[in-house]
């Protein structure tokens, strides 16, 4: 069994800081469990494109309101305490947070626990056992 307490990771490497976000990673790629969960914050006024090339990510919203824009079809969700979204490997979307916002997020493949999102808005395939 596995264990794992959010005051115990942070301010170790599994505590990650950009000027958008800061998350703590839960399970990563060493932990052998094939997937990475996080608890996210959005910081309020973070207005950023991504798009996981490499990467599934499964989002549920915590608290907090912000807007999800599809790219590819154009649709705009509302995100609040209980929205729960998908974005497939390859999907583009663009967040939008009108307040601080907290995610719960998976990634599928794991991410080996440094990764942060590069110009495109994606992180790199770094680990994993899917190729690019």
């Amino acid at each position: 069994m596995l264990i794992k307490h959010k005051h115990e990771l942070q301010n170790t490497s599994r505590a990650i800081q950009t000027k958008d976000w800061s998350t703590i990673r839960f399970l990563l790629e060493e932990d052998g469990v094939g997937i990475t969960v996080t608890d996210v914050n959005i910081h309020e006024g973070s207005d950023a494109v991504y798009h996981y090339k490499h990467h599934t990510e499964v989002c549920y919203c915590l608290q907090g309101n912000a807007t999800l824009e599809d790219l590819q079809t154009g649709q705009v969700h509302q995100v609040r305490p209980g929205t729960l979204w998908v974005s497939r490997k390859g999907e583009r979307f663009r967040f939008v947070a009108k307040v601080h916002t907290r995610l719960i997020s998976i990634f599928i493949p794991a991410l080996l626990g440094t990764e942060v999102n590069d110009e495109e808005g994606s992180f790199p395939l770094l680990g994993g056992d899917e190729k690019p």
